[in-house]
């Protein structure tokens, strides 16, 4: 049976994360006046999409899961892609976790109102003793993807 989510495989799936990371970049970036809890709930919809791709391009034939997880072992970015979006799925990690314990918070940017001439907060990710502007992350890990899938000659 077809149904809108499986049509184009894995490549709408991709496609799919890329819109989740849109979302996720425009509320990041738009602190205080988007809601911090939406805010966080979207950038935890986008690691959860992200993660999943590797099961999508496998289970869509694409390519091997030993391929996929020799690639994404070529980033760092993965582990936290992997940690945020299971911890956001499953409560506990429980299969080797690199920081089952990371944190989020809010920062408030006392150099916007001078800058901007408005306040601005940021969401940081605290991951393995390293602060991370989520936003970053999120932006790193869709950069992770597109390289591998370019590598893979999977894009265009």
């Amino acid at each position: 049976m077809f149904s809108a989510d499986r049509v184009g495989g894995w490549k709408n799936h991709y496609d799919r994360m890329l819109r989740w990371q849109r979302r996720a970049i425009d509320a990041g970036k738009d602190l205080p006046r988007t809601d911090f809890n939406d805010t966080l709930d979207i950038a935890l919809a986008y690691f959860i999409w992200s993660h999943s791709l590797r099961d999508w391009i496998i289970k869509d034939g694409a390519i091997t899961s030993a391929e996929i997880d020799n690639n994404l072992s070529r980033y760092p970015v993965w582990q936290i892609v992997r940690d945020v979006a299971n911890r956001s799925k499953h409560l506990k990690l429980t299969q080797n976790p690199k920081d089952a314990d990371w944190f989020v918070r809010r920062e408030y940017d006392s150099f916007s109102i001078v800058l901007e001439g408005r306040e601005r907060h940021h969401i940081n990710l605290f991951f393995d003793g390293k602060k991370h502007r989520l936003t970053d992350v999120i932006l790193e890990s869709s950069e992770m993807w597109k390289e591998i899938l370019l590598n893979q000659k999977m894009l265009g």
